[in-house]
């Protein structure tokens, strides 16, 4: 059984991802997808075949990607700051507010898309409340980011072992 990402972008079209359900509870799925063309991560490029495996967590500020190469050395950590994120029986839902945190396989972190946001502000204007959503979850997932990384690390793991089913 396929599950589907839906991603709504402020800024551009829904993108929708096939993906591979590997675990899921009343609170969470993880999901696996292979990626079948190249893409990029601010100046990273993630070649055909790479894996994500992305973390949605029901009422969450953020979407969580774990990426590895084609060969299964990992490339890094993207969160996706977002709103509404929803988590159904077959797929999950978020709108997905532009700023990404990216963390590399040492931990450094990168903030992308800050640009493009500060430019969509002062185009289409953007909610207080998003605004102050934003920084709040920023500030959050950076002050915490090796605590979320042990539970998705741990919940991956389990899955691995099969204490977890899909």
């Amino acid at each position: 059984m396929k599950f589907r990402e839906i991603k709504r972008h402020l800024d551009k079209p829904d993108a929708v991802f096939e993906c591979d359900p590997i675990v899921r509870t009343d609170d969470y799925v993880v999901l696996k997808y292979v990626n079948a063309r190249p893409g990029r991560v601010g100046d990273l490029v993630i070649h055909t075949g790479s894996v994500t495996y992305g973390y949605y967590r029901r009422g969450a500020g953020y979407v969580l990607w774990k990426m590895r190469d084609p060969e299964g050395r990992l490339l890094g950590h993207l969160f996706h700051i977002c709103r509404n994120l929803m988590v159904g029986d077959r797929q999950v839902d978020y709108t997905d507010l532009m700023l990404d945190l990216w963390f590399d396989p040492d931990g450094r972190l990168t903030v992308l898309d800050r640009d493009d946001l500060e430019t969509y502000k002062q185009r289409n204007g953007l909610s207080r409340q998003d605004a102050e959503w934003i920084a709040l979850q920023e500030r959050a997932i950076a002050d915490h980011v090796d605590e979320i990384l042990d539970v998705f690390d741990g919940i991956l793991a389990l899955a691995d072992a099969g204490s977890i089913p899909a």
